[in-house]
């Protein structure tokens, strides 16, 4: 049986279903992916792999978005043919078996439709989302168009892999020119423009002082389920939609 807190959404293996969105706890940060079945999984990793993310989200060890960490192959080897394979050189997306998606870390599950109470509740972000997920068969189809075709790139704050994971399962795309957004996680952890422009000690004090309440009110705010900047747009156009959006 599936385990539903808080803090996660432990999952076993047998219990995965097609089209799951599926994460897993590493040492600093969640790894996320689309489960499409026999064991195989479709995710976006950071082709320059990197220690910038680390650095950025060390504020939330254990909580933090991917930096796109296994951009690199492991040194262990698979005994699967496919595991960390790319269709389009480069691109950061690929499929794994879920062994190498895993590692030692802990597998779960990640929540569509979740009331703006367990939202808020939740003890970190990139857990859930309000917003509801197509049918598998389409989610199915994203991710592997995808894999297929190559994606957009890759970038810690605005295009993730928790953002791969969401845009799989929704369809969902900002119009925003200027910041995507769409993780949770990367929400949490990344200040806004108005943050940085605090040079005062004493506003800085308010400030940090605040962080946690604004930071929940960021989720919210920047959750796919309630923004008024997503669109809903076809996998086989994506790449002409954000080259419209350049």
């Amino acid at each position: 049986m599936s385990h539903h807190s808080l803090l996660s959404q432990k999952v076993e293996r047998s219990e995965l279903k097609v089209g799951d969105h599926i994460y897993n706890w590493r040492t600093l940060y969640t790894h996320h992916g689309i489960y499409i079945g026999e064991g195989k999984i479709i995710h976006l990793v950071n082709p320059k792999r990197g220690a910038k993310g680390g650095r950025l989200l060390a504020p939330f060890k254990g909580f933090s978005t991917s930096s796109g960490g296994d951009g690199k192959k492991e040194k262990t080897s698979c005994s699967t043919s496919f595991c960390r394979s790319e269709k389009v050189a480069g691109s950061g997306v690929r499929l794994s078996c879920i062994d190498c998606f895993v590692k030692e870390g802990m597998l779960c599950r990640f929540e569509y439709q979740v009331s703006r109470v367990f939202l808020l509740a939740s003890i970190v972000g990139g857990t859930c989302t309000t917003a509801e997920s197509d049918p598998p068969e389409e989610v199915i189809h994203r991710a592997k168009y995808l894999y297929e075709n190559g994606y957009a790139k890759y970038n810690l704050r605005n295009n993730n892999c928790e953002d791969f994971a969401l845009y799989c399962k929704t369809g969902l795309w900002s119009t925003d020119k200027r910041y995507q957004g769409r993780s949770s996680q990367a929400n949490m952890v990344h200040p806004t423009s108005q943050d940085n422009k605090h040079k005062d000690l004493v506003e800085n004090v308010v400030r940090y002082a605040t962080a946690i309440p604004r930071t929940f009110s960021k989720r919210e705010d920047k959750d796919l389920g309630v923004r008024k900047d997503v669109v809903k747009v076809p996998v086989e156009e994506l790449s002409s939609f954000c080259a419209s959006l350049k």
